[in-house]
């Protein structure tokens, strides 16, 4: 029973991907937005577009997160009939 949990919670784990682009020196102070990207068809076509220069206009230095976590993982379970998925994009100033 226990071997059997770890290997799904190792699938679970598996799934959430993060990915950072860093603007000039990276985010200096401790501020952050998170808004959520839609697609459907399992990822092919983009539902909404997320602006991250909307995020920090007058900033020169910050970190886009673009990350698929568990929020996500869940959203895609209830989702998945309809080919929608999820992703987190989150800009730290």
């Amino acid at each position: 029973m226990r071997t059997a949990l770890a290997v799904a919670l190792s699938f679970a784990a598996s799934g959430c991907v993060s990915h950072q682009h860093v603007v000039g020196l990276g985010p200096t102070g401790t501020g952050s937005t998170s808004e959520r990207q839609y697609y459907v068809l399992f990822g092919l076509l983009q539902v909404n577009e997320v602006d991250t220069q909307r995020f920090a206009p007058e900033l020169t230095s910050y970190a886009i997160d673009t990350r698929f976590s568990l929020t996500d993982l869940l959203l895609t379970t209830l989702l998945l009939p309809l080919t929608v998925t999820t992703r987190t994009v989150t800009v730290r100033t």
